[in-house]
C-alpha cells in the first residue's frame, strides 16, 4: 500500500501572540462595525438621520477603544511574561478610559438621540465579547 506524505506546513508553525492578538481585534472590529451599521439603520428607519448619527457614534466610540486597545498592546516578538501581562493590563486601562470618556462625550453631545448611542455601544460591546467567546 502506498501512503502519500501530509502537508502539515501551515499547521507547523504556531502563530505568535502577536499574531493571535491582531487576528482576533481584526475579527472584533469587524463584527463591532456590522452590528454598528445594523443599529444605526434601524435608527435611521425609525428616528430619523440624528438617531442614525448617534448610533454610528456610539458603535464608534467602542470600535475606537477597541483600536486603542490593540495598538497599546501591540508588540512584536514574544516578550516576558510578566511584560506581556503588563502590557495588557495597560492596554486594558486605556480601552476602559477611552470607552468611559467615548460614552460620556456621547451622552453630553446627543441628548435625545442617547438612546441610539448607547444602543449600538451595547452592541458593538456585544460584539465584542460574542467574538471572544467564539474564537
Amino acid at each position: 500500500m502506498h501512503q502519500e506524505k501530509a502537508n502539515i506546513r501551515p499547521f507547523s508553525h504556531p502563530l505568535s501572540p502577536a499574531d493571535k492578538l491582531r487576528r482576533q481585534i481584526r475579527a472584533v472590529l469587524l463584527a463591532m462595525s456590522a452590528l454598528t451599521g445594523v443599529v444605526a439603520a434601524t435608527a435611521f428607519f425609525i428616528a430619523g438621520a440624528k438617531a442614525m448619527l448617534a448610533a454610528s457614534c456610539g458603535g464608534l466610540s467602542q470600535i475606537a477603544a477597541v483600536w486603542v486597545y490593540g495598538r497599546v498592546a501591540r508588540n512584536d516578538g514574544i516578550p516576558a511574561p510578566n511584560a506581556m501581562l503588563a502590557q495588557f493590563l495597560l492596554a486594558e486601562i486605556v480601552k476602559i478610559v477611552v470607552a468611559l470618556a467615548l460614552l460620556v462625550a456621547g451622552y453630553v453631545i446627543f441628548g435625545a438621540n442617547a438612546v441610539w448611542f448607547a444602543a449600538a455601544f451595547v452592541a458593538a460591546l456585544a460584539a465584542y465579547l460574542l467574538v471572544l467567546v467564539l474564537k
